[in-house]
C-alpha cells in the first residue's frame, strides 16, 4: 500500500491538544447559574460519560478540576461535551446566550483565547516536511534556526535543539505558535492559507516522502571505501584534494556542503550520511573510478596493496637518518641534490610532488609523510624494491599488508650483494618474524608501557553492551544487589571514560588523573541509575562522568581555593572564549568588557576579575628550571642577595670608606657645596631643583648647575685620591683649597 502524507484532522477524537480553560470554566460557571440543581460534581459525571460514549476515557477527579480552575487547560473534546450538555439543558437558547456572555467577558470562539495552545506533533510535522521540500538545500536545523528567529519575534524564546527534536518528532506536543511561525515561513514560498497547504501536500505527497527517505542518515562506512579506492586508482594521496573535487561536482548538481564535511567523509571520521548526499558522491566517485575497483573495494591483490602502503601515513624520523646517512656516505651529496633526486624517483612511481616538500622531510623537520617518498628513499641506489618496514607506518591496521614477507634481521645470503638496499633499515626481530602493529605511543611489551598506557590497553578487550543487556545488568544490580553485574557495566564504560576525559586535556592536568576520576563518577552513576527510565546508561552517566572531572580541575587548579558550583564551573570554562569575543567586538583592554562578562554570567564585575586571574594563571613549582634544562631554577633565581655574608661585608666595607671621604671632604665645603650635597646628592627623598636652590640663594639656576659640578670634581678627586694614596693625601688635596671669603656671608 501506498504511504501518503496527510494533515491529521483537528478535531479526531482523543487528540492531546489543549486549549486555555479560561472559556471553558466560563461556560461550565454560567451552566451552573442557569441550572441550580447541579453541581461541579454533577457536571463533570455528565461529562465523563458523553466521552465514555465517543471512545474516550476520562477520570472524573481530573474533570472536576479543570472546572474548577485548577487545570489551566482542556482538551477541545471536553469544550465541545460541554457546549452539548448546555444545548441539551437549554436548548439553543442557552448556547447563544452562553456564547453572548464569552464575548462581553472578551472570550469569544473566534478568539485567541480559545486557539490550542499545544497541538498534536503530527499536525505540525507535515508542514515541516512541505518546507523541506521545498528548500531541499537546508537541512532541519536550518529550519530550526528559521523557527526561533520567527518565535523572538513573537516574544517566545525555544533554543535550537529543542526545536530540531520537534521537527525530528521526538515530541507528542507543540506549541501552537511554532505552527504558525511555520505557516509564515510558508507564505514566503507563496502557500496562502492552512488549507492551500494541506492542498499542497496531497498533490505532492509522493515527492515529499521520497525527499523524506533521501534525508535519512545511513552509515558513511561506505563512502570511505569507495573514497580508498578512488584515491588508490588515481594515485592520490591527499584527501582534501578529493574533497575539492567532490564538493565542486555537488555544487554543480544543486548540492551544497562544506568543505570540512566533506573531507570528514573522505577520511572516514564521520560517522553517518544522509541518503541522498551518500548516492550523490557514490555516483560521482563511480563515475571517475575503474569499475571492478568501485564494485569490489575490499577485494585487494598486492599492486593495490602496494598503492595503498604508498599513500599511508609512515614516520618522518627514519627517512631523515637514512638521508643523513646516504649524504655522509657520498662526497659531494647535499640534501638539495638529495630532495631532487627523490622528486624523480617519485615521480616514477606515478606520484608527484615537489623537492620543496620533500626536503623538510629530509631534515628532519616533520614528523610524518606519505609511504612513496619512504619508497622511493629505499630505492634510490636502485636496488630491487624494499618493503616500507609495517612498525613505521601510523596505524596499520591488524591483518593487513602481508602480501610481502617482512624485513628479516638475518636476510639469506645472495651472490648479487645489490639484492638489497643498503639504506634499509635492519629489522630488530632477532627471529624475523612480522612485528604486529601497535597503537601509537604504547611500548611493544607490558614492561615497556606506561602505567598509563597499559591500563587504556587492558581496557580494549571489554566491548561495549546493547540496550537490553544494559538494563537487564541495571535490573539485576537494582533489585538484587548484583555486584558482577554492576562491573561488568562499568568496565563496558571504561573506554567512554578516556574519551571523555581527553576532551579536558587542555587544561594542563594529566589524562591518567582524569580519566581516574571519571572513573569515580562512573561508579556513582552506577549506583544512580534508574533503569525505570528506560535510557541508555552512557546518556545518563556522562553527567557525573563529567562532573567529577570538572570537579577535579576547579580543586586542582590552584592551592588557593576559588570556591565550587554551577556559577564558577560554568565561568570557568567558559570565561576565557567569552572574553574572547568581547575583545575581538570592542578592542582588547575595553573597560566595559569587565562589566558585560558580568552580565552575562550574572555576577559582579569582581567575581570576573578574580576568575580571570584564576583562569589565566597557574601555580608554578619553585623548583622548575626557568629557562634551558640543567639552569637555575625559580626558587635559586628568587634568592635574596642581601642574605649573603660576603655581600653584606663588602656593602659595610664600602659604607664605611664613603662615610670617611665624604667627613673629610664635609671640612673643605663651602655653606653652598655642603648644601648641595644635603639636598641633591645625599637626600634620600625626591631631589630638589636647581631652580629651586638658586632662589634660595638668589643666584641663577646657571650659577647652580656650576657650583654643583664644583662639588662633583671636589667628591671625585677626593675619592680618586683615597683609591691612590689614602685619606692623608685626600686632607692635603682638600686643604690647597681655600675657600671664597665672601660664601659665608652669601649663605647667612
Amino acid at each position: 500500500m501506498e504511504k501518503s502524507v496527510t494533515m491529521p484532522a483537528a478535531g479526531m477524537a482523543g487528540t492531546p491538544e489543549r486549549i486555555p480553560g479560561a472559556a471553558f470554566r466560563a461556560a461550565a460557571a454560567l451552566h451552573l447559574q442557569r441550572n441550580t440543581h447541579l453541581s461541579r460534581e454533577a457536571i463533570a459525571r455528565d461529562l465523563r460519560d458523553r466521552l465514555a460514549r465517543r471512545g474516550i476515557r476520562y477520570h472524573l477527579r481530573t474533570l472536576k478540576r479543570q472546572i474548577s480552575g485548577a487545570v489551566a487547560t482542556v482538551p477541545p473534546e471536553v469544550d465541545r461535551a460541554l457546549h452539548e450538555a448546555i444545548a441539551e439543558a437549554g436548548g439553543e437558547d442557552a448556547i447563544v446566550a452562553v456564547e453572548r456572555a464569552l464575548a462581553e467577558a472578551g472570550l469569544a470562539a473566534a478568539s485567541a483565547a480559545t486557539a490550542p495552545t499545544y497541538i498534536a506533533c503530527e499536525r505540525m510535522l507535515p508542514l515541516a516536511q512541505l518546507w523541506l521540500y521545498l528548500h531541499p538545500e537546508r537541512s532541519k536545523r536550518a529550519l530550526a534556526f528559521r523557527l526561533r528567529e520567527e518565535l523572538e519575534r513573537s516574544g517566545i524564546r525555544l533554543n535550537v535543539d529543542s526545536l530540531q527534536s520537534i521537527l525530528a518528532g521526538k515530541q507528542r506536543l507543540v506549541r501552537r505558535e511554532i505552527q504558525d511561525a511555520l505557516f509564515a515561513l510558508l507564505r514566503l514560498d507563496g502557500v496562502t492559507s492552512s488549507a492551500d497547504a494541506e492542498a499542497r501536500i496531497d498533490a505532492m505527497s509522493r515527492e515529499i516522502l521520497g525527499a523524506q527517505e533521501g534525508r535519512v542518515f545511513e552509515s558513511a562506512r561506505r563512502i570511505h571505501e569507495l573514497a580508498k579506492a578512488w584515491k588508490v586508482e588515481h594515485k592520490e594521496p591527499s584527501s582534501r584534494r578529493l574533497a575539492l573535487l567532490l564538493k565542486e561536482r555537488l555544487a554543480e548538481r544543486g548540492i551544497v556542503i562544506g568543505l570540512p564535511h566533506v573531507q570528514k567523509l573522505v577520511d572516514g571520521r564521520a560517522r553517518r550520511v544522509r541518503h541522498a548526499m551518500s548516492r550523490a558522491i557514490e555516483s560521482i566517485l563511480r563515475g571517475d573510478a575503474a569499475p571492478a575497483v568501485i564494485e569490489a573495494p575490499a577485494a585487494k591483490d598486492a599492486s593495490s596493496t602496494g598503492v595503498e602502503l604508498d599513500l599511508a601515513w609512515v614516520k618522518a624520523a627514519p627517512i631523515a637518518e637514512l638521508a643523513r646517512k646516504h649524504v655522509a656516505e657520498n662526497p659531494g651529496m647535499t640534501m638539495r641534490k638529495l630532495a631532487i633526486r627523490i622528486s624523480r624517483e617519485v615521480e616514477a612511481f606515478g606520484y608527484a610532488t615537489s623537492p620543496n616538500t620533500i626536503q623538510p622531510i629530509l631534515g628532519g623537520h616533520k614528523k610524518k609523510t606519505r609511504g612513496f617518498i619512504y619508497r622511493a628513499m629505499l630505492h634510490l641506489d636502485g636496488a630491487a624494491p624494499t618493503r616500507v618496514p609495517e612498525e613505521h607506518v601510523f596505524g596499520a591496521p591488524r591483518g593487513e599488508r602481508t602480501t610481502e614477507p617482512p624485513l628479516s634481521a638475518n636476510p639469506p645470503l645472495d651472490t648479487d650483494p645489490r639484492s638489497r638496499s643498503h639504506l634499509a633499515p635492519k629489522a630488530s626481530s632477532p627471529d624475523g618474524a612480522a612485528r604486529k602493529p601497535r597503537p601509537e605511543g604504547l611500548g611493544s611489551s607490558p614492561a615497556a608501557q606506561s602505567p598509563f598506557g597499559a591500563y587504556r590497553a587492558a581496557i580494549q578487550r571489554y566491548q561495549a553492551l546493547d540496550r537490553e543487556t544494559e538494563l537487564e545488568l541495571a535490573w539485576r544490580y537494582r533489585r538484587e544487589g548484583d555486584h558482577a553485574a554492576a562491573n561488568t557495566l562499568v568496565e563496558s564504560h571504561l573506554q567512554f571514560v578516556v574519551k571523555v576525559a581527553a576532551q579536558y586535556r587542555g587544561y594542563g592536568m594529566q589524562l591518567s588523573d582524569l580519566v581516574e576520576e571519571g572513573n569515580l563518577g562512573l561508579l556513582e552513576a552506577v549506583r544512580r541509575f534508574e533503569p525505570s527510565r528506560n535510557l541508555r546508561f552512557k546518556t545518563y552517566a556522562i553527567y557525573w562522568i563529567r562532573a567529577y572531572i570538572v570537579d577535579h580541575l576547579l580543586r586542582e587548579w590552584s592551592i588557593v581555593g576559588g570556591g565550587t558550583g554551577p556559577l564558577v564551573s560554568r565561568t570557568f570554562f567558559r570565561l576565557r572564549r567569552e572574553r574572547a569575543k568581547l575583545e575581538m567586538q570592542l578592542g582588547e583592554g575595553d573597560a566595559s568588557i569587565d562589566a558585560l562578562l558580568a552580565t552575562r554570567f550574572q555576577t559582579t564585575e569582581d567575581t570576573i576579575r578574580s576568575m580571570s586571574q584564576r583562569v589565566a594563571y597557574r601555580d608554578t613549582s619553585l623548583d622548575v628550571q626557568a629557562r634551558t634544562e640543567g639552569g637555575p631554577t625559580l626558587l635559586e633565581m628568587l634568592r635574596d642577595p642581601s642574605s649573603d655574608p660576603e655581600h653584606l661585608t663588602a656593602s659595610a666595607e664600602r659604607d664605611a670608606i664613603v662615610r670617611g671621604v665624604v667627613d673629610h671632604v664635609w671640612k673643605a665645603l663651602d655653606p653652598r657645596e655642603r648644601l648641595i650635597v644635603e639636598e641633591r646628592l645625599l637626600s634620600d627623598d625626591d631631589e630638589v631643583s636647581l631652580a629651586d636652590l638658586g632662589r634660595r640663594l638668589g643666584v641663577s639656576r646657571e650659577r647652580m648647575r656650576q657650583l654643583e659640578a664644583r662639588t662633583k670634581s671636589k667628591l671625585r678627586s677626593a675619592f680618586e685620591a683615597v683609591v691612590r694614596e689614602g685619606n692623608e693625601a685626600a686632607e692635603a688635596l682638600l686643604a690647597a683649597t681655600p675657600p671664597e671669603p665672601e660664601l659665608e656671608a652669601l649663605c647667612a
